[in-house]
């Protein structure tokens, strides 16, 4: 049976830094692999912003935690500290469980060695939790790994449907592989718009994003969208009808459109940045960037040159692109923040 590539992504985690995960998505990848986190409940330091990037860009992700188990208990506790993260973003999103040569050196330097059946064992834990959380369960390996460390038969036995994510370097696969490979990682070496430095790719056979589920984080009144939209108002910004925008704290489409039109920035006079941009969404914004930094700037709706080093902090905080300037992302992301 033949396999269609449904999409290409790059697989991220803090060792990409800061990712501008909307120049990711620009460029062609709608798709991406996230680390969650390693060991125990370690998360990874980018996770909450790339998945927060993720989610409100509509990317299809790939979660995976890095395993340093070795025993049954510890795998199935990595599962647990998995599903708990991924749950803030996707009821049903796939999680793969992620065991590779640094993980079997750490159970040797604790007294363990680490056998086909211990790792099987340890990775129908880790994907029996997910499974049970109504997550869709997805094993990472090499060929290696997959040959020498997990029996298949048996994950599958007793887990049921399992995904797997092949790392191969080369540039095709044999027939065999792509029946195996439901995400295949060709390469280390990758370049993409928006992460720096070289990054995991991946070709995806099976689209994920016809099965997964996002969390409806906008059910609730957002105290922090119900300001912005009261802020809107005042300055008498329209909705694309020309309506006065619904101050009703959800981030619907109407405060989408609302905040595209807005950029917050400072102006620049000759070798100084002056205020640029004024009014009471200035003063939402600087409101915000005091209860996130825990900082004391001017609440006085004028966006200059503190404003903007404010501004700065705040992205490099969150894990935005560094600007200086709020526009849709950087004010998107102080809703929830």
């Amino acid at each position: 049976m033949s396999r269609y590539i449904t999409g290409e992504g790059p697989d991220l985690s803090a060792h990409q830094g800061v990712v501008d995960m909307k120049r990711v998505r620009n460029a062609g990848y709608r798709m991406a692999g996230l680390r969650i986190g390693y060991g125990r409940n370690n998360v990874d330091q980018q996770y909450a912003p790339n998945a927060a990037a993720c989610y409100h860009l509509g990317m299809s992700v790939v979660l995976y935690w890095f395993s340093y188990a070795y025993t049954e208990e510890m795998a199935a506790a990595e599962g647990g500290y998995a599903v708990a993260q991924a749950g803030k973003y996707w009821k049903n999103c796939p999680i793969a469980f992620d065991f590779e040569y640094d993980s079997v050196n750490y159970a040797r330097k604790n007294g363990v060695e680490v056998t086909k059946g211990l790792a099987t064992d340890m990775a129908i834990a880790f994907l029996a939790h997910v499974r049970d959380a109504g997550y869709i369960p997805v094993l990472y390996g090499n060929r290696d790994y997959l040959r020498n460390y997990f029996e298949l038969g048996r994950i599958k036995a007793a887990v049921g449907k399992v995904y797997i994510w092949y790392a191969r370097y080369k540039t095709t696969l044999s027939e065999d592989e792509r029946e195996v490979a439901d995400i295949w990682q060709y390469t280390s070496g990758g370049h993409v718009p928006g992460v720096q430095g070289n990054v995991d790719l991946n070709w995806f056979y099976t689209d994920f994003d016809k099965i997964v589920e996002r969390v409806p984080r906008e059910e609730k009144i957002n105290i922090n969208i119900l300001h912005f939209q009261t802020a809107a108002r005042a300055d008498n910004i329209r909705d694309e009808n020309g309506n006065e925008l619904n101050a009703d704290g959800i981030d619907g489409p109407k405060t989408q459109y609302v905040r595209r039109q807005i950029i917050l920035k400072a102006q620049k006079s000759g070798q100084k940045y002056i205020v640029g941009s004024a009014g009471h969404v200035v003063k939402w914004w600087q409101g915000r960037c005091n209860e996130i930094l825990g900082h004391r700037q001017a609440v006085d709706g004028l966006f200059g040159q503190e404003a903007r080093r404010e501004t700065f902090a705040l992205q490099r905080k969150i894990g935005l692109k560094e600007d200086g300037i709020a526009g849709y992302d950087s004010i998107q992301e102080a809703f929830y923040y």
